[in-house]
């Protein structure tokens, strides 16, 4: 079933799927003050984190130190009238990290903070669980933390706990200015070139197939749907008039429907609490697509008009940073901790026998070879889940 649609059963036996929401690009007025698109946004805001707050209850919010969970800790810190409790997350202080910005910002809001150090270790040892809880093999590093962070938040007592997922794909977040540029500069304007961009952005696999794939299953695949129909009718939607729209839109209904908010579901729902996403209400999103695209990307800075909505309620540093994500170290840890269980599950008789993928380039990776830029880590971190969800579910 896709996102936004349900199945429908009728009283005489027959059903059938019908869409009950669906992203729309609303008129935009550009002559309208900025002021007027901030505040209805800041409106918005308010109602989205006020309806998922709990009813005398405590809640937590999982807090990176970015704009958007800090806004929704804000928020949540403002509008609850109960403890508001924060949680973040390190790897150790060898590797870079957002404390300091996660600090400032629980400071500011008052609420109780909490950070949780986990090691390539403890990763290693709970990442077959996290894989097994998930529908489908969801390749975040994040997968695993999350899960512990909810565990967490669950020892707490807490029943909800907030987060600021959707920021990126609905306001325009930096993942989109490499797709812009290449769009200034296209020459070639057959659509699956664009789709095959917006691919190669994600820096995952997907330059690697050729040699990832053995060559059985790559006879396979002759003739099968290209990866590239997943995203080009997002990317072409004829409904979407702004490019930059039509990149949020596949964001929205990729990485946003198939990706984020299910991770954040399953992991949480496992340990009893609801996971709620603000960011990602169907009101905010269509209010983001009728702002303006020059007030969410304004000039290099991203996120601007939500920026500018929120400016009242954190720190300078916090509104002016730049965005970094979190850094996971899985290049260093497949260097320890996760080596072992690498060699065993990719190299394994079990996964020789499912005849995926090239051994040579799996051996290569895994010895940090084969690679221009090192994206080795990451790959391998795809690889691995989706092997432990291929046994998770006994395929």
């Amino acid at each position: 079933m896709q996102p936004g649609r349900c199945l429908r059963l009728r009283a005489d036996g027959t059903y059938g799927e019908e869409i009950f929401w669906e992203p729309q690009e609303y008129e935009w007025n550009t002559d309208e003050p900025v002021e007027g698109h901030t505040q209805r946004l800041r409106t918005l805001l308010e109602q989205s984190v006020a309806e998922r707050l709990p009813t005398a209850q405590e809640v937590g919010v999982f807090l990176s130190g970015g704009i958007d969970s800090s806004l929704v800790t804000a928020l949540a810190a403002r509008l609850h009238n109960r403890t508001v409790r924060t949680y973040a997350i390190h790897f150790g202080r060898e590797f870079p990290n957002e404390l300091a910005y996660s600090g400032l910002v629980a400071a500011h809001c008052g609420t109780e903070h909490t950070v949780h150090t986990f090691d390539g270790k403890t990763i290693a040892d709970y990442l077959p669980e996290t894989v097994a809880l998930l529908d489908c093999p969801v390749g975040d590093p994040l997968t695993t933390p999350n899960l512990l962070l909810a565990r967490a938040a669950a020892r707490d007592g807490l029943s909800v706990i907030l987060n600021g997922e959707g920021g990126d794909p609905v306001f325009g977040g930096p993942k989109n200015t490499p797709m812009l540029m290449f769009e200034l500069h296209r020459e070639d304007l057959d659509p699956v070139v664009r789709a095959r961009v917006y691919l190669r952005s994600y820096r995952k696999c997907y330059t690697e197939l050729q040699r990832l794939f053995t060559p059985d299953i790559l006879n396979a695949l002759i003739g099968a749907p290209p990866p590239e129909r997943h995203v080009q009718p997002y990317l072409e939607a004829p409904h979407m008039r702004s490019y930059l729209n039509r990149l949020l839109y596949a964001n929205i209904r990729t990485k946003g429907a198939h990706h984020i908010l299910p991770k954040v579901e399953r992991l949480t729902a496992a340990n009893g609490i609801e996971g709620r996403s603000p960011l990602f209400d169907p009101r905010l999103i269509d209010a983001a697509f009728a702002i303006p695209p020059t007030l969410k990307l304004h000039g290099l800075q991203e996120k601007w008009v939500l920026k500018l909505a929120v400016r009242d309620l954190l720190p300078a540093t916090i509104l002016n940073r730049p965005k970094s994500g979190m850094r996971v170290p899985v290049q260093h840890w497949l260097q320890g901790p996760l080596r072992t269980m690498a060699n065993d599950l990719l190299l394994g008789s079990q996964a020789r026998t499912r005849g995926l993928f090239c051994e040579q380039t799996v051996r290569a990776w895994i010895q940090g070879r084969g690679l221009i830029w090192k994206r080795h880590g990451q790959f391998l971190w795809l690889l691995l889940t989706l092997e432990l969800w291929l046994r998770a579910y006994r395929l």
